[in-house]
């Protein structure tokens, strides 16, 4: 099913580029929401309010966005974890912050997840260079 999306959004480079923007908004989302919320804040053990949709609501978003940012195809990972980092770091720059344990984890997760990206999308055109300039 998801190849069939991306070979109809390959037929409407307009349509794939919104796809993928929307995809990069749903993610920009989903870290000022789960900023904003504090999951590890909440639940019986804490002293927070109770787990509930709202709290964990920011995963759905999350899912949503790197789905359709994938099924649009940009060929490049890195803007990914780039948008998720700069919206969490910028929600909680605001001051409403749920969680400074999110906040932590999600910039360091979102860190490592923008080095490794940079490697996926930059390893193969090194190689590519390397192999051309051996020949």
């Amino acid at each position: 099913m998801i190849s069939r999306v991306q070979q109809r959004l390959r037929r409407h480079p307009g349509a794939a580029r919104l796809v993928s923007i929307a995809g990069l908004l749903l993610i920009a989302a989903a870290a000022t929401l789960g900023v904003r919320s504090g999951v590890t804040a909440c639940g019986p053990q804490t002293s927070g309010p109770a787990c509930t949709a709202g709290n964990l609501g920011w995963i759905a978003l999350l899912a949503v966005g790197v789905l359709a940012a994938v099924v649009a195809g940009s060929g490049v990972l890195w803007p990914l974890p780039a948008i998720w980092t700069v919206a969490a770091l910028l929600s909680a720059a605001r001051g409403d912050v749920g969680s400074t344990g999110f906040v932590v984890v999600a910039t360091a997760v979102g860190l490592a997840a923008l080095g490794a990206a940079i490697w996926v999308d930059v390893s193969p055109r090194a190689r590519q260079r390397r192999a051309r300039r051996d020949r």
